[in-house]
Order: structure tokens, then sequence, then C-alpha cells
């Protein structure tokens, strides 16, 4: 007779119960909407590893759509796009993307999580980028790398600016010219800074010369048209910004802003402006200044913003879509931290507001903003000017870092290091990143410009066919 036998019914039926408890399944035995408060505690990367415990969690956990669509949008996934791609209202009039709607939206949105992740981590081993000479000019110093219309500019000591094809480097079109320190494309037409004090414009066509705008005492580091062609305004070493009429017979100079900039003007940027008033920036190491002017170059206002405390403004960008949007980087040299800043830029009203300022998580680099968008924001380290590193908008941490095998020649004005396809930096559509979609060219030593492209068409996700669970 075995030893259970002997026990008293009690105990028998307690020996036999005690192991369903010890191991029982908590999770799958709750009601949904506990399980779902409960599981709102953990992050993606906990879900993921929740989801191996056993079959069942793993089809209780990747059911749950509503939270896989919140951590993939927090992850930086472009989810709207896939909700109107994949689940049209003509295709699933029974959903409502805006609720959690179970098993249906699950599958896709834990996909866009997962492969955010894959991105972003490839984008630091190195897995999803091909980093390799792309541009080799000899003997002769690049000084002005662009991106336009699917093709990489260059301006060259040889007097030359040239076009690119993307990603081969075949050369395309050469426009003789002078020292180019910054340049920018209107049209047919290209418009340069010098390092010779001068301004030009060419016609890209047939590279004939257009016209030299003198007036400056030093070497201009900032220019931009407008997109009419009808102004444009420089900024120079010799610490004015100066804004000249283009519209012909001559071109003119306006007006020499030359009160309020203590430093080298090295970024200008016109802003969206009536039929009336032209609005723009200029830019130094301790202020940004908003002008209003009439079509005659007179001020009709003027407002600025300073760098906060002892730091330094040490780059600028503005969104090309929407110019009412500004970024900086600041650098305080006594604390060796860096910051980011959003301002918005209110032109109606001529006032610059902060967004935020928030200290860049970086020990003692200092921070060079290259671009931004909806999501992200990319930052070069201007000390040891190898490294790109990617910065969340949202958490405020940097969640990815680009490493290139040689230094990049960072300039005050950033014309040697330009961001190419930028899309991706309002939110990852994985379609999109494609080798002929580069992420950045930039001049490393002397003559040579480093191409960063996609390592391929990355992974796209496969359609998730839905119909017959609607």
């Amino acid at each position: 007779m075995s030893l259970k036998s002997k026990l008293p019914s009690q105990l028998l039926t307690l020996s036999n119960r005690i192991p369903q408890l010890v191991f029982r399944d908590f999770i799958t035995g709750l009601p949904p909407e506990i399980t779902l408060l409960i599981l709102r505690y953990l992050d993606g990367r906990q879900l993921v590893l929740c989801c191996q415990v056993s079959k069942a969690w793993n089809r209780l956990i990747s059911n749950i759509g509503g939270l896989w669509r919140s951590l993939a949008q927090q992850a930086g996934a472009s989810v709207d796009y896939y909700d109107k791609e994949y689940f049209s209202a003509e295709k699933c009039p029974q959903l409502n993307l805006k609720e959690s709607n179970g098993p249906v939206l699950a599958k896709l949105h834990k996909s866009l999580y997962l492969q955010t992740l894959k991105t972003l981590r490839g984008l630091s081993t190195g897995a999803v980028l091909n980093l390799h000479p792309y541009i080799d000019k000899g003997q002769w110093r690049i000084t002005a790398v662009k991106y336009h219309n699917g093709t990489v500019v260059t301006g060259c000591d040889d007097h030359t600016v040239q076009s690119w094809s993307v990603p081969d480097g075949a050369p395309l079109s050469s426009v003789s010219t002078h020292s180019v320190c910054c340049l920018t494309i209107r049209g047919n037409h290209l418009y340069t800074a010098s390092f010779n004090a001068n301004a030009e414009s060419w016609d890209i066509v047939t590279g004939r010369h257009l016209r030299t705008f003198c007036g400056h005492t030093s070497a201009v580091l900032a220019i931009d048209v407008t997109a009419d062609e009808t102004f444009m305004v420089t900024g120079s070493v010799d610490r004015t910004a100066k804004l000249w009429d283009l519209r012909p017979p001559n071109a003119v100079l306006l007006r020499t802003l030359n009160s309020i900039h203590e430093d080298w003007v090295f970024q200008v940027k016109f802003l969206h402006s009536s039929t009336d008033v032209l609005s723009f920036l200029t830019c130094d190491s301790s202020l940004c200044n908003l002008w209003q002017t009439n079509l005659d170059g007179d001020v009709i206002a003027s407002h600025h913003v300073n760098s906060d405390g002892s730091s330094k403004f040490t780059s600028f960008f503005h969104f090309q879509e929407d110019t009412q949007v500004m970024f900086a980087c600041q650098w305080e040299e006594w604390s060796k931290s860096s910051w980011i800043s959003k301002y918005e830029v209110h032109h109606t009203k001529c006032s610059i507001e902060k967004n935020f300022h928030v200290q860049i998580p970086l020990e003692a680099v200092k921070a060079y903003i290259l671009g931004a968008g909806q999501r992200f924001a990319v930052i070069m380290c201007s000390i040891s000017r190898k490294d790109f590193h990617v910065f969340d908008l949202q958490t405020k941490n940097i969640v990815s870092r680009i490493t290139t095998p040689d230094f990049c020649m960072l300039t005050r004005n950033g014309s040697t290091v330009t961001l190419c396809d930028t899309r991706w930096l309002d939110g990852f559509i994985f379609e999109d990143l494609r080798e002929d979609r580069p992420l950045f060219a930039a001049c490393v030593g002397q003559n040579t410009v480093l191409l960063g492209t996609w390592a391929s068409k990355v992974r796209q996700l496969k359609q998730v066919q839905y119909d017959s669970e609607v």
C-alpha cells in the first residue's frame, strides 16, 4: 500500500491540489481587461520575453492590438501610414484604428515594433548600412556637400561645382565657379557663397555665369534664396547679413544688417512671407534673429533669442517643409555638456518661442545638429567627428549611433556634412529605406566624400490579410 493511501483523505486531496495551485497560470486565468492593465506596466522588450514563456502567453500577448500599436508608435514606426496602407476605410470599414481591435491589428503592430528595434540596432552595428568612399577629388579639397533632387552636389577648391549620381557616384554635370563655402540651388540656378567675400549665381544647364554679388568684406558663410528667386540673404565672417533684390534687370543690395551680430553669421534662412513682407532668420553663435522687412529692405520688426547662459550655439536646422520650426544645438564649455532646443518661429507676430530645451545624454560631446523630423533628430559629435547619433525627440534619448570609418570635416556652417533623404526622421516606413535613398554624405579627410546608404532594401513587412477575420 502506497504512502498516499495511508494519509487522511483531507491531506490526500490537498496534496493533489497543491501542484495545480503552485503552477497556476494567473495571466491567462484573469479577465482580459485585468490582464491588459497588468501588461501595460511592462515595456516592449519585457513583453517580447513574456511571449517566450509559453504558447498560451504568446497567443494572448501577441493579440493585444492596442498595446502593440502604442509600443510601435513609441519606438518610432510610422503607425498611421501602415494603418492607412493595410487597412483603408474601403477595405476594412469595420475597423476603428483609434481603438483596440484585438488580433485584427496586433500582428501588424507587433511586426512594426520589432522591425523598428531591429533597424535602430542595425544602424549602431552597421548591419543595415553601407559606408563607402563615394567621391575622390585627388589633391583638391572639397569645401561644400549638398543633397539635391536625388543627387549629391559638391563644391571644390578646383573652382567647380559638380553633381554626382547616387549610389554609384558617376559625374553628371559640372559648373566652373570660384571658391565655394556654401551653395544652394533654385530651379536651374546655382547660388554660391565664397571665401573671397562674394556670392555668385550660375546657370546649371549651360554653366554660364550670371551675376556677382559684392559687398561683404570677408568670407561669405551662408546663403539662401526665396523659392521664386526674387530675394537673397547672405551671412558672413564680417558679422553682417545682407539682403539682396534679385529682380531684373539688375540685382541690387537692399540692406546691410550690421547692428545685431557680434560673431560670424554662419546660417541664414527665409521663412514663408506675405506678398509685401519678407521674413528671414540670421544666426551666429550667441543669438538667432528674426527679421521682417518690406520689399525695399526697410526693417519693419526684429526679434532675437540668445543662447542659454554661458553656452554657445553650435548649429541650427530649419524644417524644409515647415520653416516655422527651428532646432538648435548648444555647447556649454565649463560643464562640457550639449543641449538641443526646439523653437517655434511666429513670423506673423515676429517672435521666437522656445518649445523645449533638454540636455543631450552624451558626456563631454560637443553636438552639432544635422537634421530633424517629427520623430528623430540626427546630431554629429564635433569632437571625435566620427559619430552620428539618432536622438528621439519624444523620449529625449539617444536611440542609435552611426560610426564612420574616417573623420568628417565639420565646418561651422556645416556645409561639408549633409543628410540626404530624411523622410525616415518622421517615423520609419520600411519600404522607403532603399539603397538609392542615402542617409548622409560627408567630406572625410580633405578630398573624399563618404556616402552612407541603406545596405539593401530593409525587409518589407508582409501585408497581413485580415479580410476573412473582419
